[in-house]
């Protein structure tokens, strides 16, 4: 009985199907909307509610979306798990929105793990000798957490923009709400299960803060396949090293505003709901640009750029070699100051914006235009 829109997270697709809230009327309740696109990259992407996200995003509304390469490698089997947190009360219904506390300045976070919509872990099985696909959704609002698997030999294959051009050994990766990563899962020997957990800060019974397990899948090794290598792609992304044509700097905040919070990009803050639009920057397309965002609210940021792709340069300054590949979504955590390498290859006007709900409807977002292209508004 509400409005909403529908973003497809990842798809560098045109502006017009992009379900930018800021560019399109919100379908209204009753109503019908056809998205019409060509999907232009391979990989694990996902789509969402982008209207009134606080509730809509909470209650369900959103699912994985895997465009396959055009010479696929070929696995003994693929799996989707799409995680989130959802928080229910004694009855098991959705529990109350809260207008203030935690849950605006650090976003809304569950009480039970979800894995393809259902209570986890998930459950399968793997026979010994099997090579499979594991493509892993974070569709959570503001829960990041340390992702690995226990029982199995694992390499990461593909990040948010796809197959990366050397895949490593997974021993533990961090994962933001909107980030994705494809695994390739063989079972050690002798092992009876492979499980992929999340690892999440808990406080226990003494009071302490620690790092606990949560099992997301677990696959019982029962059988025995003989599987051939998967024959990936050749995969080569823009160098980094390539000289900025900018450096450009985006600062996360907030402000009270008459008792009312809100949050901001450079100070400026807009609210969906209210239709208001800023325009953080202007781009000319394929120009690389290197942007720095930096946070003094909030423990983390998971930031998204629609219709992008970009690469991570710089954590405090420090070159970064451990989140190698193209992304859509990046963490800031805590004071970091995180940079940023963009092309800007696709026109159009695009929203960027933290992807916890609380802090994007409160203001963190605006828009991009990438190109000669007039602001729409709606």
């Amino acid at each position: 009985d509400a409005p909403t829109t529908v973003h497809w997270h990842g798809l560098r697709i045109t502006d017009q199907m992009d379900g930018s809230p800021m560019v399109m009327s919100p379908i209204a309740a009753g109503a019908a909307f056809t998205y019409d696109f060509v999907v232009p990259d391979s990989g694990t992407y996902w789509y969402h509610t982008h209207y009134h996200q606080i509730e809509q995003f909470e209650r369900g509304l959103y699912g994985a979306l895997v465009v396959h390469e055009a010479r696929a490698p070929v696995f003994s089997a693929e799996r989707v798990v799409v995680i989130d947190d959802i928080r229910l009360d004694a009855d098991n219904q959705v529990a109350p929105f809260q207008n203030s506390g935690p849950d605006v300045g650090a976003g809304r976070v569950g009480n039970l793990l979800l894995a393809n919509g259902r209570k986890a872990p998930a459950v399968a099985n793997i026979p010994r000798g099997a090579i499979e696909r594991w493509r892993v959704v974070s569709a959570t609002n503001a829960l990041g957490f340390g992702l690995r698997v226990r029982g199995g030999v694992v390499r990461v294959i593909a990040t948010d923009g796809g197959i990366v051009p050397a895949p490593w050994t997974l021993t533990r990766v961090e994962i933001a709400s909107g980030q994705r990563y494809d695994l390739e899962v063989r079972p050690e020997p002798g092992a009876v299960e492979v499980v992929l957990e999340a690892l999440i800060f808990v406080t226990n019974s003494a009071g302490q803060v620690v790092e606990s397990p949560f099992p997301l899948l677990r696959a019982s090794v029962a059988g025995e396949v003989t599987a051939q290598e998967p024959v990936y792609p050749t995969v080569v992304l823009p160098s980094v090293d390539a000289t900025p044509t900018r450096h450009l700097t985006w600062e996360l905040s907030g402000l009270s505003d008459n008792g009312v919070v809100r949050f901001t990009i450079n100070g400026q803050s807009t609210y969906v709901g209210e239709g208001e639009h800023v325009t953080l920057d202007t781009f000319t397309p394929g120009e690389p640009v290197a942007i720095t965002l930096s946070a003094d609210v909030s423990p983390a940021h998971p930031f998204h750029i629609h219709g992008q792709f970009f690469q991570i340069l710089a954590r405090n300054g420090v070159p970064v070699t451990d989140e190698p590949g193209y992304r859509d979504t990046v963490e800031i955590r805590g004071r970091d100051k995180v940079t940023i390498l963009g092309r800007f290859e696709n026109p159009g006007q695009w929203m960027v914006h933290c992807h916890i709900s609380e802090h994007s409807e409160r203001g963190m977002m605006a828009d991009i235009l990438v190109g000669d292209v007039p602001a729409h508004g709606h």
